[in-house]
């Protein structure tokens, strides 16, 4: 019997993009030091993944969300949040203080 074994999903996020918690990334507490420019980031934790056929609202599937120039920026992704949506906020890596975490 022969075949390729799924990868775990990442610790990390690597940047911009929707990302499938526990296939594509784990839940968890992240960091971002932000991209360096002047854009916000904009970030969204989601219940659902909208199609072409849902509801017309994109806000309608956000759990939580923030547009933000602050930086560093700390999220709380969560084990029953169906997917991330990052935009313009760098790359996130693991919080090695996740008591600082003010975002969730």
């Amino acid at each position: 019997m022969s075949g390729t074994a799924a990868a775990a999903p990442a610790d990390q996020i690597p940047g911009d993009g929707l990302y499938l918690v526990n296939v594509d990334i784990q839940p968890g507490n992240y960091v971002s030091d932000g991209t360096g420019n002047a854009d916000a980031c904009f970030w969204r934790r989601l219940w659902h993944v909208q199609t072409d056929t849902d509801y017309n609202d994109p806000n309608y599937y956000v759990i939580a969300s923030d547009f933000t120039r602050q930086h560093p920026l700390h999220i709380v992704i969560k084990a029953t949040d169906v997917a991330f949506r990052t935009d313009n906020c760098g790359a996130w890596r693991p919080d090695p203080n996740p008591l600082s975490t003010g975002s969730s």
